[in-house]
């Protein structure tokens, strides 16, 4: 057999490649190894499953999903897959100077942005979204940084918002402290664009770092009408999750679609927060108990309810990340 020496540098290439790619690999696995957050995470999944087992068993859990028809089910995934689309609007309309016309492959980075975000510990899947904007859109750093930042600082903002909202009727305060805090609730973000214009002019006038953070701030609104919609996707797409989330739970406890809904809010107020479990294992379950609990329900069948929310949270992320990565695949290597 004759093997053309021209063949040879091409093959010497493809052979680099694959080095290469195992040699990433392996320095990924060893950073991943060596991070605290791992470990931790892991710790505090196989907690979770400690306590699920000796507190209330896991097959009492698994029979819980027999009160979810599988239409129901069918029907609360497509309702995911709208909040995916949402999450993905909202990006569309922040980033239009660099995403316009492109929809599809910002679908694709917002559903591998969730993805990550959800299986890796403490919030450390959030710089894939950097990462990914850079490589498709070209957008920098410095940029993208700010604007996801201000981004979840809007999605925690609206999370404690529907929180209030659901949590008032148990709160031990008169008509007018509860009129005055949804006030202050409501003005929040007005004063918040305030602030942030005052903040810009002060920094006009400076030099050195003062420069530099002027040029991070050009990343976030500077008009109330980007300000207002970008406000406006966050509540319609939480409020689209949310009222899936919670009619689990109903589901699943008993429970008042009302008090489900608080469950579910603070059950979701632990995923925006910087302390996140491997796959928020742990961290995700106490923060729906802590929702829960205050309406009289007993902590095994709250438990189980929280651990069945968050199996139908991640067994949605892959499947909706599955079927929307390779529907925009095409569109992505097009572009």
């Amino acid at each position: 057999m004759r093997i053309n020496a021209a063949g040879f540098p091409g093959i010497a290439t493809w052979v680099f490649n694959i080095e290469n790619t195992r040699l990433l690999h392996n320095r990924t696995l060893l950073l991943v190894l060596k991070s605290w957050k791992f470990w931790l995470g892991t710790a505090l999944l196989l907690g979770l499953v400690w306590l699920v087992e000796a507190h209330y068993g896991w097959a009492n859990v698994a029979e819980s999903w027999q009160t979810i028809e599988p239409r129901q089910l069918i029907i609360a995934l497509a309702l995911m897959l709208v909040s995916y689309l949402l999450r993905a609007l909202r990006f569309y309309d922040f980033f239009g100077s660099y995403t316009k016309g492109q929809f599809t492959p910002l679908l694709r980075i917002t559903v591998l942005h969730n993805f990550f975000n959800n299986l890796l510990p403490m919030r450390s899947g959030e710089a894939t979204f950097p990462l990914l904007m850079k490589q498709q859109y070209q957008v920098p750093y410095r940029h993208s940084g700010p604007a996801l930042l201000w981004l979840r600082l809007l999605d925690l903002y609206v999370l404690l918002a529907l929180a209030f909202i659901s949590l008032q009727s148990l709160m031990p305060w008169g008509e007018e402290i509860r009129y005055a805090l949804a006030g202050a609730v409501l003005a929040a973000p007005l004063l918040a664009l305030v602030l942030q214009e005052m903040v810009r002019k002060h920094l006009q006038t400076g030099q050195g770092w003062k420069a530099k953070v002027l040029e991070l701030m050009t990343a976030l609104p500077d008009n109330p009408f980007t300000f207002i919609r970008a406000l406006l996707w966050t509540i319609i797409n939480w409020v689209v999750k949310l009222a899936v989330f919670s009619w689990l739970l109903s589901a699943f406890t008993g429970l008042t679609l009302s008090a489900s809904w608080s469950g579910a809010t603070t059950g979701e107020l632990s995923s925006v927060l910087p302390i996140h479990g491997l796959a928020g294992a742990g961290t995700y379950e106490a923060g729906v108990l802590a929702g829960l609990l205050p309406w009289g329900i007993e902590s095994g069948p709250a438990l189980a309810a929280a651990v069945n929310l968050h199996l139908f949270v991640l067994g949605s992320t892959f499947i909706l990340t599955g079927i929307l990565t390779l529907a925009t695949q095409r569109s992505v290597i097009k572009h």
